[in-house]
């Protein structure tokens, strides 16, 4: 992962971050908790390739997605709503401005596009 910190205007601070995709080896599902989610097994890799997130510190409070994001508004946003509840968790006077590169399909839209080959029974 890699990370840059850099200083900006009136010392609020910036930060980037590499979100890498991940090649899933195998995936299993082998059950199903009780608040209806999966249990996977799974195997898998990070490659040198992903989305990255760019966080800049407000000092208004807000908390902001300053990137278009086709499809989801930012109200949505897994990335904004995170930084909300960190905010209200953390009891901070601070926002933040978030960067987004969006460089991988969102999903799984790929995985249904990968044949996989089934053992036979």
């Amino acid at each position: 992962m890699s990370l840059a910190v850099k200083s900006g205007a009136a010392g609020t601070a910036a930060a980037r971050f590499a979100a890498p995709a991940k090649l899933n080896l195998f995936l299993h599902v082998v059950g199903r908790r009780e608040d209806g989610y999966h249990l996977l097994q799974t195997v898998f890799r990070f490659i040198d390739y992903g989305d990255e997130l760019g966080f800049t510190v407000r000092d208004d409070g807000a908390v902001r997605r300053v990137t278009e994001l086709a499809g989801v508004p930012a109200a949505a946003d897994l990335c904004v709503r995170a930084a909300r509840l960190l905010k209200e968790r953390a009891s901070s006077r601070l926002g933040v401005d978030i960067e987004l590169v969006k460089r991988l399909p969102m999903g799984g839209a790929w995985a249904a596009a990968v044949p996989m080959p089934r053992p036979r029974s």
